[in-house]
């Protein structure tokens, strides 16, 4: 019989990574594809550190630090920040950051928000 903490690990291990296709970003009529593993704890603290207690940063953040292409490349730089603060549609900001950290949720979910 395996332990709970066994159980907690296999279950994360199970988990697929998740992908997005954000319309808005795209190039020659694709979309830009975001790959995001499930987040854990340890990054969900990370993020509100670095985020100083603002939501809107946090956002831009978990998408610099968890958004990766289909090799699991880093798809932004953390030198984005502000553009991404500054310079991008705040609607396609909050989808993108809300399906990384809600991973139950479903693309068209996320959207009807």
């Amino acid at each position: 019989m395996s332990s709970p903490i066994d159980n907690v690990k296999s279950h994360f291990a199970s988990l697929d990574i998740r992908k997005l296709e954000v319309e808005e970003w795209g190039s020659d009529g694709e979309p830009l594809v975001i790959y995001a593993k499930p987040l854990t704890l340890d990054i969900s603290n990370k993020l509100q550190k670095l985020a100083r207690n603002s939501d809107m940063e946090m956002m831009a953040l978990a998408i610099i630090h968890c958004a990766m292409d289909t090799d699991g490349n880093r798809l932004f730089e953390l030198s984005d920040k502000a553009a991404l603060m500054k310079k991008a549609d705040a609607m396609v900001i909050n989808k993108v950051a809300t399906w990384i950290f809600q991973s139950d949720e479903t693309v068209e979910e996320v959207e009807k928000k």
